[in-house]
């Protein structure tokens, strides 16, 4: 099992890394295949966020995280939520095999908040250019509003196994491609249920 380990916002400690491999061990037992794993633990002020990624052979991955007042503590809530995924869908996880065909990549932006507040007025607009260029410094408006963006494959899955995937990361939502249609599909929560958006965003087979 490969085991990368990241520490923000505090010292690096082979203690934290010994007590962390030691309950991943209890995870590695569900498979035969080697994992890849990405632990981070950060701390931000009071909150110990520990957080877990694992990646399996056959392109599933797995996500959990956790944060308390104690690092051990919120590694083992977090692996305790992985290893409680992991048991419930087991069987799936293990006879999963990746779909052949071309896989649609996908941009996600993040828009600053504050960007969709009420527009300025005129003189509030002509006081901020004003006081940008006694600054030195012009906010390109195009690009002034993201905050951050990223690119990621949409993994070509059936609505079923989307659904698995959505659980196994712990998300609210998980783009895909639907290995049956070839369109880009989002899969997300409502409630107990769940929802499906499908596009007519073809990706042409292999």
């Amino acid at each position: 099992m490969q085991t990368q380990f990241v520490f923000r916002h505090m010292d690096s400690s082979d203690a934290l890394r010994n007590y962390a491999e030691e309950r991943l061990s209890k995870i590695k037992r569900y498979f035969s295949d080697p994992l890849k794993v990405s632990c981070t633990f950060s701390v931000e002020k009071i909150n110990h966020i520990a957080q877990f990624d694992v990646t399996l052979r056959n392109g599933l991955q797995l996500h959990s995280s956790e944060t308390t007042e104690n690092m051990y503590s919120s590694i083992d809530m977090a692996l305790a939520k992985m290893e409680r995924q992991v048991r419930r869908y087991k069987d799936r996880i293990t006879t999963h095999k990746p779909h052949k065909g071309k896989i649609a990549r996908v941009r996600q932006t993040v828009l600053a908040g504050d960007s969709f507040e009420e527009p300025e007025t005129m003189v509030e607009a002509e006081r901020r250019r004003a006081a940008e260029q006694a600054a030195g410094a012009v906010a390109d408006e195009a690009t002034a509003n993201i905050v951050r963006e990223r690119e990621f494959r949409a993994e070509r899955l059936t609505v079923q196994d989307a659904v698995m995937q959505l659980n196994l990361m712990h998300k609210q939502f998980l783009v895909f491609t639907n290995t049956e249609t070839g369109d880009i599909n989002v899969i997300y929560r409502m409630d107990e249920d769940y929802g499906l958006i499908e596009t007519r965003g073809h990706v042409e087979d292999a």
